[in-house]
């Protein structure tokens, strides 16, 4: 039935308004009025879907949802409102529904923007590959997409290869010179090359892009720091660092509410030392498949140690995923979560064990090697939950001097999630390091753990010995081909601040690397140092 009254005829005014606006290419006074309708009661397909845009542009995606749901609801085949709610889904963390919302818009009409936009969810969740094909099905619909060939660029960078990065970065440059993204890409590449003055070039260019969003003055602000530090300037370099990371604080403060990560973990603290040990340790029955789990603090050279291990032929490692989610959100959010965690019964389980499985078959649909290894540093803060899901899972406990890992935790750029987020600053970050490495302790006395460290110094200074004892470790046998593994993580998609690193192979530059910022570190040095001492590492 047709609305009639005065809300259809004040809804018809503004949607007159917004379609003018539409007609003369303003967009901001088209969702400005859109906004003000929607306020108002309006309740149009148009109107919702401009008016969430708006409250996306804004940062408010959570306020956009509702609108843009809502506009789905009322035309659900309008390719437009699918998009806009797609990616405020991705926004929102939630990728995998924005994928079914911009497979349902393609459905409809094949559209370069849609594929383009499916990609960059495809890549939130680190499908790399996907992704890369869909930013080129985005370019064979559209051969000028700047955007398109800017991102096909950054991933060029991510697996080390400079010379398809830049040519796709100039590419995007000659259509669009001032598309952010492709200036990121080839001031990436020109550092990976040594090419310090076309990487200042390239940062300086970005910086004076009009209207350049706060992620990406960031950006520009962390990359400055690496030019800097590559001319051995680790003074500016820090300080270029600590502009990037004031940035990102500003920006995604709002967003951090309720535990953060270092009250949640020291919590834990508390609780697993009050534990009964009998709860949290099962029966270890092998089954066919050796189940390894990689976990450390970020930084500590878990993906160098994954692609090494990933080169011997019977090993399957999965790149950061967080198969553990459903099960880490229902337990670990309380101390009466954790005791009913303790207290569930095996077949209860099963229930958990499955959610994780079903993850795990999203990147690794055939497990089909004897060695599967589960790669996610921070799973490391659910060793117990492994303990009662996987009681004979290995685990890897991957270390490097406390000082670098903090350093460099607090240089390099990361998707922003809570743990991210104590990057932020060099106190939280060192912190938060204290706060994740005084519960591993608590979990090591109380969980029967199959355990083994493994060093990132040991790694690089004797890689041969310190890999055969870590295949001795997981039931291998040492192979030539991992000695291989930095060809083979040119061929890979990682998605992590290492990927480039890892693809140039094995080098000692990222060793001890902290003492030429010793002056900038030296207000967190005392919180590190108990774990300097406990670690056995050198003083100075």
């Amino acid at each position: 039935m047709a609305h009639s009254g005065p809300a259809a005829t004040q809804s018809a005014t503004f949607l007159a308004q917004v379609e003018a606006a539409l007609r003369r290419a303003d967009m901001m006074s088209a969702m400005r009025l859109s906004d003000e309708a929607v306020v108002a009661g309006a309740e149009h397909p148009t109107l919702l879907s401009l008016a969430g845009l708006r409250r996306m542009n804004m940062g408010q995606d959570a306020a956009a949802l509702p609108l843009l749901q809502r506009a789905r609801e009322l035309a659900p085949r309008h390719i437009g409102v699918l998009d806009a709610l797609g990616q405020c889904l991705t926004h929102l963390d939630r990728a995998r529904e924005a994928i079914v919302v911009f497979d349902a818009a393609l459905a409809i009409a094949p559209d370069a923007r849609l594929h383009m936009n499916r990609a960059m969810a495809l890549e939130s969740l680190s499908e790399l590959d996907a992704a890369r094909a869909g930013f080129e099905q985005a370019l064979k619909l559209q051969p000028t997409h700047a955007e398109a060939l800017a991102r096909l660029a950054s991933l060029a960078v991510q697996r080390g290869d400079t010379k398809a990065a830049r040519d796709l970065a100039s590419r995007a440059l000659a259509i669009n010179p001032q598309e952010p993204a492709a200036l990121v890409a080839l001031a990436s590449a020109a550092l990976e090359e040594k090419d310090l003055a076309t990487a200042e070039t390239q940062i300086v260019a970005l910086m004076q892009v009009p209207g350049l969003s706060p992620v990406n003055q960031a950006l520009a602000h962390g990359l400055a720091g690496d030019v800097l530090d590559a001319q051995d300037k680790p003074a500016a370099a820090f300080a270029a660092y600590t502009a990037s990371k004031d940035t990102l604080r500003a920006i995604y403060a709002p967003m951090m509410t309720g535990e953060n990560v270092r009250d949640r973990e020291t919590r834990l603290a508390r609780y697993f030392r009050a534990a009964d040990p009998a709860r949290w340790r099962g029966p270890s029955t092998p089954g066919a498949l050796t189940h390894v789990f990689l976990v450390g603090f970020p930084r500590s050279g878990t993906t160098l140690l994954e692609q090494v291990l990933a080169s011997h032929p019977d090993v399957a490692a999965m790149e950061e995923r967080p198969c553990l989610a459903d099960s880490a959100v229902e337990f670990f959010g309380s101390d009466a979560a954790l005791d009913r965690l303790a207290a569930l019964p095996d077949k209860d389980l099963d229930t958990w064990r499955t959610a994780y499985w079903r993850r795990v078959a999203e990147s690794e649909p055939k497990l089909s090697r004897p060695v599967f290894i589960d790669k996610m540093p921070l799973n490391l803060v659910f060793l117990p939950l492994i303990a009662k899901l996987f009681p004979a899972a290995k685990i890897l406990f991957a270390l490097r001097d406390p000082r670098d890992v903090v350093l460099s935790c607090f240089r390099r750029r990361f998707g922003m999630n809570a743990g991210m987020y104590e990057f932020t600053a060099l106190d939280t970050s060192a912190a938060y390091y204290a706060a994740v490495m005084d519960l591993m302790a608590v979990y090591r006395d109380k969980l029967a753990l199959d355990l083994t460290e493994t060093r990132h110094e040991n790694l690089i200074a004797d890689f041969d010995g310190e890999t055969r004892r870590l295949c001795d470790f997981l039931g291998l046998e040492f192979r030539d081909e991992m000695r291989g593994f930095a060809r083979r993580a040119r061929t890979q998609n990682i998605d992590t601040p290492s990927s480039a690193q890892v693809a140039r192979g094995l080098n000692s530059r990222g060793v001890a690397q902290w003492r030429r910022y010793g002056q900038q570190l030296a207000p967190i040095l005392p919180v590190l140092a108990p774990f300097v001492a406990r670690f056995g590492y050198p003083e100075t």
